[in-house]
């Protein structure tokens, strides 16, 4: 008895410290200056023991003095604790949020980088990964204060990958984050479980300086609700003085590439803001999916004209942008970073001043730039194609990787911090050229490649063949595979990447995957024609193989490249745009290969499997009844006669 009550306290204790924090997040952090004080608010009570700050640079974490109530802790920042994003760290780790807590000074111009319509998940000319990861990089190393991401940051809500490889990839940004969630970030997912675990609560607002940050959800349907217009109204009235900025996903006025200053006067001025004075269109500024709750949308703009917000700022669009100036309020829709659209995905920069100005820069787009971050147990890599990239980069790695190698362009590492508790480890480098690859760490790859299918198996003149490839490598992470010398970059289906090589069929096909330092990978696509020679009796006959698919691995065509060390100051030769390096690429093979050696782990049937499981079920079929029909009674012979 008195075992069971002691596993019942146990297990009760443990439930009691299943706590998490569920404000401040990464996604919304908060802002306090050195000496202030910020609330902490857990999704239960637990017993607090300590509550610290950490950050890479730091021996120690930084410990504050702090209050507990229920499941909101009030800390004080201890006076002179240096400005930048800090790790909240609570009961030794017990709970932990990374850069959840901005402690900074800000009194000037507050510099803006805006994010949106991320849509990790998604798959076009590239993953869309990869274009978050250049904008990270662009955002660590460019003159901007903090990072807005205006929603959409998964393609589709419900499904947790897509988080996974978000906040993978945007947590490498060294600065504060701040965002909403967007119609597909709701995809799947309307209360929005997976976003708040992931990145944060879905309405917010934070007090920086002389600036007040409100973060809006306009929802799967694009309007507002009456709650949260209620919200809106009592933040704006605590903070009258201050300059407001408001992210918000679905624009509430938007033309597409235009910009328009016009006047607002009351709710009578929607319809004639949904009206185009030129007749040319059947619409003009008003997001008619707003309309939807008309009265709620007419208080928003009678609260944002009344309180003069300085400026909006919205996404979803993906092909266009527009600044909308009504009664001086900034209207600004950005184009998509990484969601569907043709040749024009890019981001906006902004800068706000502390007497309500704002600057609205030009977009960038960003299109055919994109950067592939990896990493394992022993390097990271980082392989860019860009003109955007600025000379000095900054990104938060997990581990702690000694060492440089530059397989292009130039690098060189200018600082790397070590945090405090081992999470991560901070590096700033100097960086140069349009096409840079280099590795942190130690260089030793050991990647595996292999053929996941090939469609169709059996393929005959015309067709389009599909080869999906895994390549993983524990050491070092992949960045790209190469086929024939062309650069693959990965696909991500889901969390794990393959890559997918496609061709059109119309002969036998040598084809040679090989990861950058690892052994190629030969695969036959079809079988060559032989013509057996005629005898001197029988007429001539020609004999055709099946067209069938072979793999085997063979040694490395060439050596594996041998890197520049850090103090590398003159670029290396680039690799085309669609090839690496020379290093990695595998020799051509020839283009017979009839005596290939399949290999044991992939060896697709010349003959379909499924004729092969129906002649066999055809044979124990006739089999059977040949059986029962020796075991005849003479009875049953006679009727049947």
């Amino acid at each position: 008895m008195k075992k069971l009550f002691s596993l019942s306290i146990l297990l009760l204790v443990a439930l009691l410290s299943a706590a998490s924090i569920i404000d401040p997040r990464w996604g919304t952090p908060a802002y306090v200056t050195p000496g202030g004080a910020f609330n902490i608010t857990l999704d239960t009570a637990v017993a607090i023991k300590s509550v610290a700050l950490a950050t890479p640079g730091l021996e120690k974490p930084i410990e504050m003095d702090f209050a507990a109530s229920g499941n909101v802790i009030t800390a004080k920042v201890p006076p002179g604790t240096p400005l930048g994003v800090y790790d909240l760290v609570i009961n030794g780790g017990e709970l932990y949020e990374p850069k959840a807590v901005w402690v900074g000074n800000v009194t000037g111009p507050l510099r803006i980088i805006q994010f949106t319509d991320v849509h990790v998940g998604v798959e076009l000319d590239m993953s869309s990964v990869y274009r978050l990861i250049h904008a990270a990089l662009i955002a660590s190393g460019g003159p901007y204060d903090v990072v807005f991401f205006t929603g959409d940051l998964a393609d589709v809500g419900g499904q947790v990958w897509h988080y996974t490889l978000f906040t993978k990839y945007a947590a490498t940004i060294p600065k504060p984050v701040f965002a909403v969630p967007g119609n597909h970030d709701h995809a799947g997912d309307d209360p929005l479980t997976n976003y708040q675990k992931f990145v944060g609560r879905p309405v917010w607002y934070r007090v920086v300086g002389p600036y007040l940050i409100i973060g809006l959800d306009s929802g799967f349907d694009g309007y507002l609700r009456d709650g949260q217009v209620k919200f809106y109204e009592e933040v704006l009235r605590r903070y009258p003085d201050k300059v407001k900025i408001v992210l918000i996903h679905h624009p509430p006025f938007y033309l597409r590439n235009s910009y328009v200053v016009e006047t607002y006067r009351g709710p009578q001025d929607v319809d004639r803001l949904n009206r185009d004075p030129t007749g040319r269109r059947s619409y003009y500024l008003v997001y008619t999916s707003y309309l939807q709750n008309r009265p709620a949308f007419e208080k928003f703009l009678d609260l944002t004209i009344r309180y003069k917000v300085a400026l909006v700022m919205a996404g979803h669009v993906h092909g266009g942008n527009s600044t909308i100036v009504i009664n001086g309020t900034y209207f600004v829709t950005t184009r998509t970073l990484g969601g569907s659209i043709d040749t024009s995905h890019g981001f906006r920069t902004y800068v706000v001043y502390p007497d309500g100005r704002v600057e609205v820069d030009n977009e960038v787009w960003t299109f055919k730039n994109f950067t592939v971050l990896t990493w394992g147990a022993k390097a990271a890599q980082i392989y860019a194609e860009s003109s955007l990239l600025p000379p000095t980069i900054t990104i938060d790695l997990p581990g702690e990787f000694a060492g440089l190698k530059v397989f292009n362009g130039t690098a060189e590492i200018v600082k790397a911090e070590r945090h405090p508790l081992g999470k991560y480890t901070r590096y700033t480098l100097k960086i140069a050229g349009n096409r840079l690859w280099f590795a942190l760490g130690d260089y030793q790859p050991s990647p595996t490649v292999e053929v996941v299918r090939i469609l169709p198996r059996s393929p005959t003149l015309g067709d389009v063949v599909t080869v999906t490839i895994r390549a993983t490598d524990p050491n070092v992470g992949v960045p790209f595979i190469t086929v024939n010398g062309q650069r693959i970059l990965a696909s991500y289906l889901e969390e794990q990447p393959v890559y997918i090589y496609k061709f059109k069929y119309t002969a036998p096909t040598t084809l040679q995957a090989a990861a950058p330092g690892g052994k190629p990978l030969t695969l036959q696509i079809g079988q060559p024609t032989t013509t057996t020679p005629p005898t001197a009796t029988p007429p001539p006959t020609t004999t055709t193989t099946p067209q069938t698919t072979t793999v085997t691995t063979t040694p490395p065509a060439t050596p594996t490249a041998t890197a520049t060390t850090q103090t590398a100051t003159t670029p290396t030769a680039a690799p085309s745009a669609t090839a690496p390096p020379a290093a990695t690429q595998p020799t051509p093979a020839p283009t017979a290969a009839a005596t290939v050696t399949p290999a044991p782990s992939y060896q697709p049937s010349a003959f379909p499997v499924e004729v092969v499981v129906l002649l066999v079920i055809a044979a124990v079929g006739a089999a059977v009844i040949a059986t029962a029909a020796r075991k005849k009674p003479a009875s049953e012979e006679t009727k049947t006669r």
